[in-house]
């Protein structure tokens, strides 16, 4: 959507091959153009090459110049991201967009550093590149199992407490059945489990988004989609509260 926008876009993936995104791109594409004809992403690797298929492909061959999937192995460490982005800005004489898919798999500077000091470490040197750069970065990151049961919140991101400190914007994503009433105690274990169960299986899956810090404007806002995993589809969820997907205020913060 970006790219779609006219913004040059990196997406530095560490966990999955250029073909993988691609594929999950044209699959995207061809469910929003018709899910009655959509095939999956695994469907089109498999060879599954069907007419909407070739036309998600034109879609996609309008925007891929402006797309950058850059597969790490798990020894590229930031120095190499620092310096693909300066090179790219360089080159190209623009300032993109850069995504870092996940935080907790770059590798440290220093191997002797803990988890937390290694995260905070790379936190902290992606705002440099950023503002150095007068860039948009976004950076993805998992959770702490210990919270999969409870209401997105700073406590969820998995050895990262720096991220509180040094990001501008804070977003979570969570199921929308986590901001009922059911996960605001910390009891009924069973329960919440069998509720995300059930949460997980349908399709299409009710998710939230929801702002936890915003440095320079509202943080108490949330959105609703519908995302359908078969064709890594999120659209507007027009039932959640405020309708059409519109942002409503968050009750926890």
């Amino acid at each position: 959507q970006l790219a779609e926008a006219g913004d040059h876009v990196l997406y530095f993936s560490l966990e999955q091959n250029c073909l993988e995104m691609i594929t999950k791109s044209l699959s995207r594409i061809t469910a929003k153009r018709d899910i009655s004809t959509a095939v999956s992403a695994i469907n089109i690797r498999r060879g599954h090459i069907t007419q909407a298929v070739n036309d998600a492909l034109k879609d996609y061959r309008l925007l891929a110049d402006r797309i950058s999937i850059i597969a790490l192995n798990f020894d590229a460490s930031i120095n190499y991201i620092q310096g693909y982005i300066e090179q790219y800005i360089k080159r190209n004489e623009t300032k993109p967009i850069v995504i870092i898919d996940y935080l907790q798999i770059v590798p440290p500077a220093d191997p002797r550093q803990t988890n937390k000091d290694k995260i905070d470490e790379i936190v902290r040197a992606l705002k440099k590149i950023q503002g150095n750069n007068d860039l948009v970065v976004f950076v993805v990151s998992s959770f702490n199992r210990t919270n999969y049961l409870a209401p997105v919140d700073f406590e969820s991101y998995k050895e990262s407490g720096g991220i509180e400190y040094t990001a501008d914007v804070v977003w979570g994503l969570q199921l929308q059945i986590q901001n009922s009433e059911l996960f605001n105690s910390e009891k009924k274990i069973k329960e919440k489990r069998e509720a995300i169960r059930a949460a997980k299986e349908a399709n299409p899956r009710k998710v939230e988004l929801v702002c936890l810090k915003n440095r320079y404007g509202i943080a108490n806002y949330s959105c609703g989609f519908n995302y359908n995993p078969v064709y890594d589809l999120f659209q507007p969820d027009p039932g959640y509260p405020g309708g059409d997907g519109d942002s409503k205020p968050q009750k926890r913060l």
